[in-house]
């Protein structure tokens, strides 16, 4: 079950890099730079008035991140950057992949 409030209500994109450092992570680490390329509210602010929230079970998770990667797939960006992939990370705990 996810719990989703007014606070939570925020989606950040980013665009990942087409290929990374090879070897091991040792060490700390190898830097890799991706992009901020939109945010948004995955759902309607005014749903949120009065202090309400919206309670997703995983069925209802999975169809909400369904549709919000079909909007981000019409974005401009994902059309300009065809061949990336794409990491949606939203405040109420969710994340998930954009393919293109």
């Amino acid at each position: 079950m996810c719990i989703v409030t007014e606070a939570t209500n925020f989606m950040r994109v980013f665009r990942l890099p087409l290929q990374y450092p090879e070897g091991f992570c040792f060490n700390g680490g190898y830097p890799v730079e991706i992009q901020l390329v939109d945010w948004f509210n995955p759902f309607n602010p005014e749903d949120f008035w009065g202090e309400k929230t919206k309670e997703l079970t995983p069925t209802g998770m999975e169809a909400h991140r369904n549709l919000l990667r079909d909007f981000i797939k019409a974005k401009g960006y994902v059309k300009q950057f065809t061949g990336y992939t794409f990491l949606a990370i939203a405040d109420y705990g969710d994340a998930f992949l954009i393919t293109t």
